[in-house]
């Protein structure tokens, strides 16, 4: 795997989590009623799992890609978002009391 793409792995599992939030709270805020819709429990439940792997995916990332190139910063600074995103979400899930 080259550098470039080592760097950017962390970013889109990131892009991809922010993705799914703003879907979820898109949902959460409109009047539409998603239970109509046929199939979309198996759906929302592959969303639900890629919510909760796609922090864990981002770090292992972004911790690969600082052993390979320890002196960016870059590198750093993504492994310390991913890190804080596990953390926020963990203690979003941990607040909530609906799972």
């Amino acid at each position: 795997m080259s550098k470039l793409s080592l760097r950017n792995a962390p970013l889109f599992c990131l892009a991809i989590w922010a993705l799914i939030w703003f879907v979820f709270l898109a949902i959460r805020f409109s009047s539409f009623d998603i239970r109509i819709v046929p199939g979309i429990g198996p759906i929302m439940l592959a969303m639900l799992v890629t919510v909760l792997l796609a922090p864990l995916a981002a770090i292992v990332f972004a911790a690969v890609s600082l052993i390979r190139q320890p002196r960016a910063p870059m590198n750093w600074l993504t492994l310390v978002c991913a890190i804080a995103v596990l953390l926020g979400q963990g203690a979003l899930f941990a607040a909530t009391s609906w799972l």
